[in-house]
């Protein structure tokens, strides 16, 4: 792949509860606005799906043996083990829409992210932080999705996260979603709106 074509993939990371979905869905709005041309790569996860998740739009939830058949045919750019889920990021996707000039947003965590890095190292690799883990954790208590459990092993593992924050090429501190969406839309536009 040619590395100006890389340079149109954009790798968005962030601790779970940072923000960043709500942000992609509004860079996807803008898109539509806009008349812009922009991809959002979907991936496969054996995860169960969350109310008002849906297959082929939030993520492909397939089951472990289709997962294992994909790695072995060669599907995927990246997976890893992710909180007792698998995940993958599928290439051809995102090939075909670099080589139709279109923006692919891959929304991954950082492990992902590097390996796709590997792949693609003029890509724009972003990272989304909360303004601080008091406010993520409290972010993930206020949308009532998780166990106790589940928020305790998203606060440690975002602790981590946030200590690669700068090996990304851009990082954004989501303390206003206004201003996340601002400082974003320059990175992804900044030839047009920049």
């Amino acid at each position: 792949m040619s590395n100006n074509l890389a340079e149109n993939l954009f790798i968005i990371t962030a601790p779970s509860g940072a923000g960043k979905t709500t942000l992609i869905k509004n860079i996807i709005k803008f898109s539509e606005v806009n008349d812009e041309k922009v991809f959002m790569s979907i991936s496969h996860t054996t995860r169960t799906p969350r109310a008002n998740e849906l297959h082929a739009s939030d993520y492909f939830f397939i089951s472990e043996e289709e997962f294992k058949s994909n790695i072995d045919a060669g599907v995927y750019l990246e997976h890893a083990l992710v909180h007792g889920n698998l995940y993958g990021t599928p290439k051809k996707a995102i090939d075909d829409h670099l080589h139709d000039e279109y923006k692919v947003l891959l929304e991954i965590d950082w492990q992902g992210a590097m390996e796709i890095l590997k792949a693609y190292p003029e890509a724009q690799s972003i990272f989304i932080s909360p303004p601080s883990i008091e406010e993520l954790d409290k972010r993930l208590r206020d949308r009532g999705l998780d166990s106790e459990e589940v928020i305790a092993k998203r606060v440690e593992g975002a602790k981590l996260e946030m200590e690669k924050s700068s090996e990304f090429k851009h990082q954004i501190i989501n303390n206003s979603l206004e201003t996340a969406l601002k400082n974003l839309l320059n990175i992804i536009f900044r030839e047009k709106h920049g």
